[in-house]
């Protein structure tokens, strides 16, 4: 016997970040059929990303803003420490 799933949903920002091919359906209710192929025993599993995968994830730095050297990044983190401790 075929398993079938029936869904009515609204697209939203969730629903697109794990099914990005609905980005054009964003905020249009919709009725998602899903019907299983074959039987399997798929058991979803997470790898773990390489630290180089993690960094490539991270956004890029705005072009029309000028670099930040070690230096001030230190005197901001001091700053803040000194802010937070003044609460």
């Amino acid at each position: 016997m075929q398993q079938t799933l029936n869904i009515q949903t609204r697209v939203d920002h969730a629903l697109v970040g794990v099914v990005p091919a609905l980005q054009s359906l964003l905020g249009h209710r919709v009725q998602m059929i899903a019907l299983a192929l074959e039987p399997t025993s798929f058991v979803e599993t997470r790898r773990k990303i390489s630290f180089k995968e993690f960094l490539a994830t991270r956004p890029t730095w705005p072009k029309d803003r000028p670099p930040v050297s070690l230096e001030e990044m230190e005197k901001a983190i001091i700053q803040g420490a000194n802010s937070s401790a003044n609460l």
